[in-house]
Formats: structure tokens, C-alpha cells, sequence
């Protein structure tokens, strides 16, 4: 009895050992594959840098100080097209809005006087509702829905006018949900203290989010191929950068993966950066010029293209 007794438990022991040595090493696989697979074949070089850091940017000052700026380059070895508004928050009040009902993000901006606005995070297209987290004003308007789980690993905060990238996750999520009245989750999360954060993998329970395809930047492939894209970020010196990259566009702005996106999002000296709703939701508005980048919903290379959305992203002046 005590012979089979030990042969049984070394037996199990094996087993168990081997069968977690076989989970690190498809561990150690996948993280090889996903290092091969998210660049999406276009990595970043030296030329890039350059291209970024020597490119020729039309500015545009707005009367409080905010400074809009863009340009067309060769990066990522195709044309884009990168939009930014960059303002001293000491000057003005960033302040996230929820519309009642589906409208425009310079609509929204007209409607609260604002100077300067981005886009906000995802929502239901169908019926206007917010698919992230949101809180204003301490009320909470808006929960991440399951599908949307995937991506929503970032927030933003306003409180005070004190302005925050917050990683936001399961387990943090409720803490800043109740610490901040004022914030708005997207994702995913471009830079965390300086660090490019990798775009999440493909989940097994996101829902409607994987059925869709690869031309959307609303499901997981999305990460991965090229796009409009909008995104937030704050500089060292506590600057924000609010920047639109045109996209779907061939011979003028092809757009970004996520990838390159967190890429940009360094070279531009960003030290914290969260993705916003991209695709034709992209849009930058100031009160000079109106429409800063190329929104896509008309499929036009031009500023009339900006779609309805459910919350944006404002920037108020000092009164």
C-alpha cells in the first residue's frame, strides 16, 4: 500500500509540475507572438524620430495662450496628418461634458464657451449612451459595459482642475470612481509615467467587440491596424496635449495603429497619454479656425466630415 501511496503522489507531483511548466512556456510563446504581431510590421526607426522632432508645424495662437498647431509628414512610412492643441491648464478649466443627446463636439464646445475641445470616450451609436465610465460633478453617468472592458484600462480626472491620467482597471476603477467626481474612462492607456504601455490582447468575453472587423477601430484588430486617432496627454513640465490623427485617408493621412500612436505620444514629450474614441469620431475644434483636423464620417479630406458623439473633452478660459 505504501509503495502505491508514493508512486501516486510523485506521480502527481510530475504531472502538476509539468503541466505548469507547460502554461510559462505558452506564457513566454504568446508574449513572443503578440511582440511580433502588434507593430503590425511598420516598427518604428530613427527616421521616424527625426521626422517627428524636425517636422514643419503651422501654429496658430488663440487668444488666452492655447496654441494650435499641424502638420503633414512621412512617418511610419506613409503620410499623416497630426492636430494639436497644447494649453497651460493654469489659464483654463478643462472640463468633461455629457450630452444629453447625441451632438457634435463643437456644438458642445460652442454651447459652454469653451476655447479649445477634443472628443470624448466610446459610446452606443444607436442610442447616445456612454459605454465608459463617466462622472460629473459626482454623479456617476455612465458605467463600462462588458464589451468595452477591454480597452478601458485608462482615465481622466479634472477635479479642481487639477489634471490626471490614471491607469483604470477592476481594481482600481472603483476607488477613482469615488475619490474623483470629475472623470472619464477610455483607453487604452498610451504612456504611464514616461512608459509606452502595450495595447491589450484579444479577450474571450468582450461581446458584440470581436465580432466586428478589422476596418473599425472599435474591436481588438483595430488596435492593430491604421486609423483615425484621438488622444490626451500631459508633458513634464504639466502642459496638455490634446492631438487628432487624420486617418483612412491614403494619399494624404493613412491614420495609426495604437502602437505608433503611444510612439507619437512619447516623441511628442508627452509623459502621460490615454487614447480616446478614434475612427470618425475623431475631432479638434477651436473658436479661430472651427474644425482643426480632417473628420472622416463624410469620407471627404476636408473639415466638414465631424460626427455626433456623446461626451468631449473642453477647454475653458479663466474668467
Amino acid at each position: 500500500m505504501f509503495f502505491f501511496e508514493s508512486f501516486y503522489y510523485f506521480y502527481s507531483l510530475k504531472t502538476k509540475l509539468f503541466y505548469n511548466e507547460m502554461k510559462h512556456i505558452r506564457l513566454i510563446f504568446s508574449a513572443i507572438l503578440l511582440s511580433l504581431v502588434v507593430p503590425c510590421g511598420y516598427a518604428q526607426t530613427r527616421q521616424d524620430s527625426l521626422a517627428i522632432a524636425h517636422a514643419q508645424w503651422h501654429t496658430d495662437t488663440l487668444q488666452h495662450g492655447a496654441v494650435c498647431m499641424y502638420t503633414n509628414i512621412h512617418v511610419f512610412d506613409s503620410p499623416q496628418q497630426i492636430s494639436i492643441i497644447k494649453y497651460d491648464p493654469k489659464k483654463y478649466k478643462t472640463q468633461i461634458v455629457q450630452a444629453p443627446q447625441m451632438t457634435m463636439t463643437s456644438h458642445l464646445a460652442k454651447e459652454n464657451q469653451a476655447e479649445a475641445a477634443i472628443n470624448g470616450s466610446y459610446f452606443n451609436v444607436k442610442t447616445g449612451a456612454p459605454t465608459t465610465f463617466i462622472r460629473l460633478d459626482g454623479i456617476v453617468r455612465g458605467e463600462t459595459t462588458r464589451a468595452e472592458a477591454f480597452r478601458t484600462d485608462g482615465a481622466i480626472s479634472t477635479d479642481k482642475n487639477k489634471i490626471k491620467i490614471h491607469a483604470f482597471d477592476s481594481i482600481t476603477s472603483k476607488k477613482l470612481g469615488k475619490k474623483y467626481k470629475n472623470i472619464l474612462a477610455a483607453g487604452p492607456l498610451l504612456l504611464k509615467n514616461g512608459v509606452r504601455q502595450m495595447a491589450p490582447t484579444f479577450p474571450e468575453n468582450t461581446g458584440k467587440a470581436t465580432k466586428g472587423n478589422a476596418h473599425s477601430s472599435d474591436v481588438p484588430q483595430g488596435f492593430f491596424k491604421r486609423h483615425p486617432r484621438a488622444f490626451i496627454g500631459i508633458t513634464p513640465d504639466n502642459q496638455i496635449m490634446m492631438v487628432v490623427v487624420d486617418g483612412r485617408f491614403k494619399k494624404h493621412s493613412v491614420g495609426m495603429s495604437i502602437d505608433e500612436l503611444s510612439y507619437l505620444a512619447k516623441q511628442l514629450g508627452m509623459h502621460d497619454a490615454l487614447n480616446l474614441d478614434g475612427g470618425g469620431s475623431s475631432t479638434l475644434w477651436n473658436n479661430k479656425t472651427g474644425i482643426v483636423n480632417h473628420p472622416y464620417d463624410n469620407k471627404k479630406f476636408d473639415h466638414e466630415g465631424e460626427r455626433e458623439v456623446s461626451n468631449a473633452i473642453l477647454v475653458i478660459p479663466n474668467k
